[in-house]
């Protein structure tokens, strides 16, 4: 069965279809619960994919997005007798106060600070989310001591953590423009300066800058081929997903439906 999913995903992805596999494997071959890490929204349509295609019936699927509405989550594997209860899903949310009048800080910051004073790694921090007073970080509540002992700076700023209710969350609106583009290819570089209207060459140096990711994946080569689905990540621009192709022009270009997206606080 593995073996069919992977010609429906990019060679990149079949580490993580693995990883999934096994988890269903242990799901119905041993009863066992599966809690995983933070899974991308690309993730989870491949596991609940590989769910669709797997011959037992009777897995259950929970995703934290049943308690809070964010775009990475926590998903929960378990058997058709399990009873799910929120504490389950081991999540927490963390605020982290700074002095504003001084310094802004960014997710960047945020996430590299983390990562890089903790030495976790980046599955076991969910939603980084920046207001302009404080921002607001999911991860997995068996780490929360680990990071407030070890994180007292951002940026060279003090900052202060404290653990909140998940309820306190206060996510970014997401804001969605759909329109139809011409280009040339589905090229990745084409497809970024048609989109967020700049010259080819800006383009290609965003992406050759790691600037660029495409389902959550940072990538470097300007003739990555994009399909149906893609959602492209540009730091400093914003996300366009890939609706659908719909067809050629009479000189053979591509007439591309695309999602712009943006945030808004």
């Amino acid at each position: 069965m593995t073996q069919v999913i992977y010609q429906h995903f990019r060679p990149s992805e079949r580490a993580f279809i693995d990883k999934a596999s096994d988890w269903l494997t242990s799901v119905t071959d041993s009863y066992s619960l599966v809690i995983t890490d933070f899974l991308n929204p690309r993730q989870v349509f491949i596991l609940t994919t590989l769910i669709q295609g797997h011959p037992a019936q009777d897995i259950q699927i929970f995703t934290s997005s049943a308690i809070a509405e964010t775009e990475y989550v926590k998903v929960i594997l378990a058997p058709a007798y399990y009873q799910l209860t929120p504490a389950d899903f081991e999540l927490a949310c963390l605020q982290i106060d700074f002095a504003s009048k001084f310094v802004t800080l960014k997710h960047s910051q945020i996430l590299g600070t983390f990562l890089g004073e903790t030495g976790l790694e980046r599955s076991k921090i969910g939603d980084i989310v920046v207001h302009d007073t404080f921002a607001q970080v999911f991860v997995d509540a068996k780490l929360v001591s680990v990071i407030m002992d070890s994180v007292h700076k951002i940026a060279r700023s003090g900052v202060k953590i404290k653990v909140i209710d998940v309820g306190e969350f206060m996510p970014t609106i997401e804001q969605t423009i759909t329109k139809t583009v011409t280009m040339s290819s589905l090229r990745l570089d084409k497809a970024v300066a048609s989109v967020f209207n700049i010259s080819r060459n800006l383009a290609q140096n965003l992406i050759q800058s790691s600037k660029a990711k495409v389902n959550y994946t940072e990538v470097v080569r300007n003739d990555f081929e994009l399909v149906d689905g893609d959602l492209v990540s540009i730091r400093g621009f914003g996300r366009l997903k890939i609706v659908q192709m719909l067809g050629l022009t009479k000189k053979d270009k591509v007439r591309v439906e695309v999602q712009i997206i943006s945030t808004k606080k």
